[in-house]
């Protein structure tokens, strides 16, 4: 950006280029609006994907992958900082919203135009442009097969979950981004597609501030990265500004800007609890894609899937019992990581910080229900595992033992873990700006619009009214591709 563009005026300014941002650029664009999208990461070409996770996460996550949600029980949140946001550094897993959830946000939240039918265009949509289906590759890895065997001996139901990575080539690199492409970040096909559509991308680029006069946003003040390290404070003012900077960012940018009514006081997450499972065979789960199937048998309270494993993953999570657990490092080619997930239903905010550069400070209380199905799923994964012929499994709790029968596994079906022990991570958040009719517990209408200001919309993660018990990114992209061609009928 040369001196003379250091104020600019934009017909629609998009903050964020993950799955929201990115998908309402390209209909605002397709449809002929001038769009300019504001990233505050950098744009990476494929060829620097696929690199040591160290790399990866200096080059593609926010805060090196390290971001603390505070409480009673500290756990991780992990998200993207870079062009095509967390879709670059996820697993690519789909789903569609459940019909339960569609009728429970009509319900408590009074979402409108919001059923199956309506939704079913704008995640066929979707799933064409991230080419969403079945693995490409026609077999399972061997972390899904022993997983399988265990669903069997239980006689539990499961699904392979449909991904945006219908080409994977199992190099197991999708949480340091996937250097084939195969995993569909929008990067790789959609953000071009907008850019060939006339919408421009400006990285290195953090919104500050949004401007306001009255009940109308006219701008906002942005922190431009230069090459050589230095930055420029400039002004870009718009008709019409769309917020999808992420279920953290979003709502710290809005209440830094005055916008609090009911703005970052719903934070949601699925809480999530990893296991290791030690086999008698070779697995070598560092070298293919993370476990296909997940368990539906209790679903949406608990979920029970696969998780991504390296071997300095493993020492993550043997870490809280490192004493006891050290020597099972030199086993890890017979080693495949799993999860328990939860459908949280604690209570969490987001605030920006009062010094600094007013960064979010993320805070969540585990429920009473939460900490159970934590503990049942436990008691269930384990149990699973054992019976697909683990020999030993070991959780991410500090104090507990490796588990190595069942008994010792059922007991967390009556009892709860300890809280205090509690190693819990997570990858999904939402919820921070909800949207619906209702004004008394929604910061945006049913179309994203920000409930008393004219022309700011949100259209990410932050306005899926509650916790969906799936892997979102489908449900945000359906949502926001349905929130921009309502915008662009009622703008015209």
């Amino acid at each position: 950006m040369t001196e003379t563009e250091k104020a600019l005026r934009v017909q629609v300014l998009v903050i964020g280029s993950g799955a929201g941002g990115a998908t309402t650029a390209n209909v605002l664009a397709e449809q002929g609006f001038e769009v300019v999208v504001l990233e505050e990461g950098d744009r990476h070409p494929l060829s620097s994907y696929g690199q040591a996770p160290t790399t990866a996460m200096r080059q593609l996550y926010r805060n090196y992958g390290m971001t603390p949600i505070m409480g009673k029980v500290p756990i991780g949140f992990v998200e993207g900082r870079c062009l095509g946001g967390s879709t670059e550094i996820n697993s690519g897993f789909w789903h569609r919203l459940p019909p339960e959830f569609l009728l429970r946000w009509k319900a408590r939240f009074g979402v409108e135009d919001f059923s199956n039918e309506i939704l079913e265009p704008h995640f066929e949509w979707a799933e064409e442009a991230l080419k969403v289906g079945s693995r490409g590759s026609g077999y399972w890895p061997k972390s899904t097969e022993v997983f399988n065997r265990g669903i069997k001996a239980m006689a539990w139901s499961a699904q392979e979950v449909k991904r945006a990575a219908s080409g994977c080539v199992n190099n197991n690199t999708c949480s340091t981004g996937c250097p084939k492409g195969a995993k569909q970040g929008v990067s790789v096909d959609l953000i071009p597609r907008a850019e060939a559509k006339g919408a421009r991308f400006l990285t290195g680029c953090k919104v500050k501030l949004l401007l306001k006069s009255g009940r109308h946003i006219t701008g906002v003040l942005a922190e431009l990265k230069r090459e050589g390290g230095s930055s420029d404070l400039v002004r870009i003012d718009a008709d019409y500004v769309f917020v999808c900077a992420g279920p953290t960012q979003t709502p710290t940018l809005l209440r830094r800007s005055g916008i609090k009514e009911h703005v970052g006081d719903t934070f949601q997450i699925h809480p999530m609890l990893k296991v290791t499972a030690l086999f008698d065979e070779t697995i070598d789960a560092q070298k293919s894609v993370m476990p296909l199937l997940q368990v539906k048998e209790f679903w949406p309270d608990i979920s029970i899937g696969g998780s991504f494993f390296s071997v300095g993953h493993l020492a993550l999570n043997l870490a809280d019992n490192w004493n006891e657990n050290a020597d099972a490092m030199n086993n890890y080619r017979n080693m495949a990581s799993y999860y328990v997930g939860v459908r949280g239903t604690g209570r969490g905010t987001v605030r920006a910080k009062m010094l600094g550069d007013g960064d979010p400070v993320l805070k969540y209380e585990l429920s009473d229900v939460d900490v159970r199905h934590l503990s049942q799923g436990l008691a269930r994964l384990a149990t699973m595992l054992l019976a697909a012929g683990a020999r030993e499994v070991y959780p991410c709790v500090f104090g507990l033992g490796k588990i190595t029968s069942e008994l010792e596994a059922v007991r967390w079906l009556d009892e709860s873990l300890p809280r205090s022990s509690l190693s819990l991570t997570t990858v999904h958040a939402f919820s921070t700006c909800p949207m619906g009719e209702r004004a008394d517990r929604c910061a945006a209408d049913s179309f994203g619009k920000v409930h008393g200001v004219q022309n700011l919309f949100i259209n990410d993660a932050s306005m899926l009214p509650d916790s969906p018990g799936i892997n979102p990114q489908g449900t945000i992209m359906a949502l926001a591709h349905r929130n921009a061609e309502h915008f662009a009928e009622t703008a015209r």
